[in-house]
């Protein structure tokens, strides 16, 4: 089985998306073979190891907002691509044990939003504007659950069906001009809402979402990473770590 790995990892969000899918590799222990769709605007060939299935799709972005609303635009640009599954992860996912695929596949997947049955346990955080392709009424009489959009994905067909309804209704929002409240998650957790996928419960979810390694204001397109670059282009061929904004090796 091919299961197809998305990352988009521009401007400083570079060497988490390296550590990443690093580590993902290495604690991966499952048989099938994982290839890696890798966005950003820095060639990840001289920090991975030479036997590493990955493509490098060329990708620059202005502001944050226009990296995290290119999500489905670029799994759609992966329609010919030789995989089964396809899976969206953020470059700031943390792999810290052995795991292997079987928790995540399924036809379409989303991970519960570690604050779902805290803060947002009684009024889930959806877009509540009535002419946002995002909305969802507040007196749906649906299960509410809110997703992560920081992890999706499922079969490839699905998942490409799913993309091509989110993408189209950014486009209509542009039109207005509106942002949903959590941009391209919002569009995510309207689809969900009304097309429930397979549910991959906060506990049962392996990684660790939105783990900066100490880098700070990773927003900010013009922040200097060069240094850390450079200590992951030494480590090219060894696992590593990020701490306190510092490359770690073994």
């Amino acid at each position: 089985m091919n299961i197809g790995i998305v990352v988009i990892a521009t401007n400083a969000y570079f060497p988490l998306g390296i550590k990443f899918i690093k580590r993902l590799h290495h604690f991966y222990t499952g048989d099938d073979n994982i290839r890696f769709y890798f966005f950003s605007d820095t060639d990840p060939k001289d920090y991975t190891p030479d036997n590493f299935n990955i493509k490098y799709i060329h990708t620059e972005h202005a502001y944050w907002v226009h990296a995290t609303n290119s999500k489905f635009t670029n799994i759609l640009s992966l329609n010919d691509e030789p995989v089964d599954y396809l899976f969206y992860f953020d470059a700031d996912t943390s792999v810290n044990d052995t795991f292997e695929a079987s928790w995540f596949l399924g036809d379409l997947v989303g991970g519960e939003h570690y604050g779902n049955r805290g803060w947002m346990k009684d009024e889930k955080p959806f877009d509540r504007n009535p002419l946002s392709k995002a909305y969802v009424p507040k007196d749906t009489n649906l299960p509410q659950m809110y997703y992560y959009g920081a992890f999706f994905g499922g079969r490839k067909d699905k998942l490409l069906d799913l993309c091509s309804v989110l993408q189209e209704w950014q486009q209509e929002d542009k039109k207005l001009p509106y942002e949903p409240c959590w941009n391209d998650e919002s569009y995510l957790n309207k689809y969900f809402h009304y097309h429930p996928p397979k549910a991959i419960l906060n506990e049962d979810f392996p990684f660790y979402v939105s783990d900066k390694s100490g880098i700070q204001n990773t927003r900010d397109t013009k922040l200097d990473v060069l240094g850390i670059k450079e200590e992951l282009k030494w480590a090219k061929d060894l696992l590593v770590d990020i701490r306190d904004g510092r490359v770690i090796t073994p």
